[in-house]
Parts: C-alpha cells; sequence; structure tokens
C-alpha cells in the first residue's frame, strides 16, 4: 500500500473518532436531577423556606451540563448528577425542617394571642374559660415541641446519613448506592475477607442497622483466568461472605440478597493485570427507602 495513501487513512480514522468523542453523553442520572429539580424549584414550600439550598442544587445541575457538553465520561457525569439529585433532596428536606421552625414559632404567637385575649375579658368570663385556654394552650405548646423535635431529628437524620454515604464511598448509580470490594479486600484467589475488607463491612453494617429500610444486593464478579465453572463458584462464595459478616453484625438476613456472575460484566480488559485485578470485585447496590433494586442490564 502507498505509504502517503495509508497515513491519509489513518487521519480521516482520527477525524472520525474526534467527531465521536465530542459528542455530550445521554444522562438518565442527569435528567433525573433536571426533574427532581424543577419540582422541588415550582414547590412553593421550598422556594420560601430553602432559597439557598434550592439556588446550590441549580448550580450544581449547571456545572453538570457543562461537564456533560465538554465531553466528560458517562461515570463522571452520573455521579455529579447523583450529588446535584442529593442537594435537590436536600433542599426539600431544609424547606420542611424550616416550615416546621415556622410552625412552632406561629404556635407560640397563637398561644400569646390567646392569653392576651383572656386578660381582656371580664373576670366571670375569665374564671369559666380560663381552664379550657389553658388546656388549649398547653396542647398547642405540646404540638409546637413535637414538631421542634421532629425538625431537629429529620436534621439530625440528613446530616448523619451525608456523613455516613461520604465514609463508605459509595457512588450513585442508576440502580441506587454502589460500593466495591477491590480484590485486595479479599485473600488471594479465596473467598475470606481480610482486615480491610471487614473494616468496610463493618461501616456498612452499621449504616443498615441505622437505616433499616434498606436492603442491599451483594454481586460478586472475577477476571477471565480459569474455568468458567471455577470463577462463578468463587464469585458467589465471596458474595456470600461479605452477607454472612453483615448478618454476623447484626442485619436482618432477609434484606440481604447475593449473586455470582463469575467473568460476566467485566469493567476492564482482562489482556493486562490492572485489568484483571479490578475485574476481581464485589459490587454492594444499597436500595432507596423503598427496599427497591433495579435489576441488573446488559
Amino acid at each position: 500500500m502507498n505509504t502517503k495513501y495509508f497515513f491519509y487513512l489513518i487521519a480521516i480514522a482520527l477525524t472520525f473518532i474526534a467527531g465521536c468523542a465530542s459528542t455530550p453523553i445521554v444522562s438518565t442520572q442527569l435528567n433525573d436531577a433536571n426533574a427532581a429539580y424543577q419540582a422541588a424549584a415550582g414547590n412553593p414550600r421550598v422556594t420560601k423556606y430553602a432559597p439557598l439550598a434550592l439556588r446550590e442544587a441549580e448550580d450544581a445541575l449547571r456545572a453538570v451540563e457543562t461537564l456533560r457538553q465538554q465531553g466528560a465520561d458517562a461515570a463522571t457525569v452520573n455521579h455529579r448528577a447523583y450529588i446535584a439529585r442529593q442537594k435537590v433532596a436536600i433542599a426539600i428536606q431544609q424547606a420542611n425542617i424550616n416550615a416546621a421552625e415556622d410552625d412552632v414559632a406561629q404556635a407560640r404567637v397563637e398561644r400569646d394571642k390567646v392569653i392576651l385575649q383572656a386578660r381582656v375579658n371580664d373576670a366571670e368570663k375569665l374564671r369559666r374559660n380560663a381552664e379550657n385556654l389553658r388546656n388549649i394552650a398547653e396542647v398547642r405548646a405540646r404540638e409546637a415541641d413535637l414538631a421542634r423535635q421532629q425538625a431537629e431529628r429529620a436534621k439530625g437524620e440528613l446530616e448523619s446519613m451525608s456523613q455516613e454515604l461520604s465514609a463508605l464511598k459509595a457512588r450513585g448509580t442508576e440502580r441506587g448506592l454502589v460500593l466495591t470490594l477491590g480484590d485486595v479486600q479479599f485473600g488471594f484467589d479465596r473467598a475470606e475477607l481480610t482486615t480491610g475488607g471487614q473494616r468496610v463491612v463493618g461501616k456498612l453494617s452499621d449504616f443498615l442497622r441505622r437505616y433499616d429500610k434498606r436492603q442491599v444486593m451483594v454481586e460478586g464478579f472475577t477476571d477471565s483466568v480459569g474455568s468458567e465453572t471455577y470463577n462463578l463458584g468463587l464469585s458467589e462464595r465471596r458474595a456470600n461472605a461479605v452477607r454472612l459478616s453483615l448478618i454476623q453484625r447484626g442485619v436482618d438476613p432477609g434484606r440481604v440478597r447475593i449473586q455470582g456472575f463469575g467473568t460476566a460484566y467485566p469493567v476492564a480488559d482482562n489482556q493486562s493485570d490492572a485489568g484483571r485485578q479490578q475485574n476481581r470485585r464485589v459490587e454492594i447496590i444499597i436500595s432507596d427507602d423503598a427496599g427497591k433494586i433495579p435489576a441488573r442490564v446488559q
């Protein structure tokens, strides 16, 4: 083949690849985050009681869209979109908290008005009605105190969940939160968890005990070295080792399911040591509050 013609073909191919690479990806995570933001932005309660948090969510979405337009990879876009979606949820929760606190203040104002009105009534009417008014005031005060306590609990749970998710280093995906245990967290060619692996599972068990509506799916994977039968068995044993460790730490067995996939669903090329090491992994998918985990798709 003529050398000049050969390099001409290479130039065409590189131009085609570059053109394809510049096309922004389509992200379901980002679409969902945008939909959630639009719903929140259209909610007068959120715009009134959490404008700053809503603005943070909007800024996060704009940043994700900029990354997408600049050609960022799907994993980066989806992860940042998940964070933006969480900021929308935080804005909604913050609005609920602030509204509850506003209700507390309003209840106290109304109680004071009731007391003041009672004082200006004549003595006989005050005597007859004072007990009833006191009872009403006490009920409203208890309701206001309960609302305050609920608001404080909601705020604490929100902060706690954010911190625990950060400690677990879970990433957001279309199936839910995913925590990955790499090959180094198991014995070589074995299913036993190392000390480091046990430490990660311990943090996960603490999270699950605190948020008892969450379910988990533990999925095992291997590289392509060895027979398919052996790899499938090893992936199942490793997934089951994580399940047993969670159960031993007090997690209800009914909340933990496992699946071994062997060499299926590789995340890297099996032709290199580094790629094979990435493929030898266990993925732990954490459900939403309803306990739902979407099925794995090709």
